[in-house]
């Protein structure tokens, strides 16, 4: 009767152990990746603005573009631009962890932004 009391105490510390590492683990996620989120979420407002504004101008006074045809043209590649996070998140959910999804995509934003600023002083 002694053992079979000293096996379940011996498991119930067992149980608890994990019990303690599984909320540990709980408590290590966080949100590790709401800076990258914001600071991409930020710039994709700014570079978007700008983006249409100098494309409707490239369209209208460059190519001699109709406003409204320049303008459809800027709405389908913003409603097509639009539609790539769900191909991000199928990526996240099926493939990697968020975290590494979003710090890669918020990398390679934050890098085709400085090409395209950097090739338009060059390109001027």
């Amino acid at each position: 009767m002694e053992s079979q009391d000293n096996k379940k105490s011996h498991e119930e510390k067992q149980e608890e152990v994990k019990i303690r590492e599984d909320d540990e683990r709980k408590k290590l996620g966080g949100i590790k990746a709401t800076p990258f989120i914001l600071a991409t979420e930020i710039f994709d407002r700014f570079s978007t603005i700008g983006f249409h504004a100098n494309m409707i101008t490239y369209l209208t006074q460059q190519l001699n573009l109709p406003l409204v045809r320049a303008s459809n043209i800027v709405s389908n590649f913003d409603g097509t631009s639009s539609l790539t996070p769900l191909i991000g998140a199928l990526i996240a959910d099926s493939f990697a962890g968020r975290f590494w999804v979003i710090a890669v995509g918020s990398i390679i934003f934050e890098l085709v932004l400085i090409l395209f600023t950097i090739s338009a002083y060059i390109f001027v």
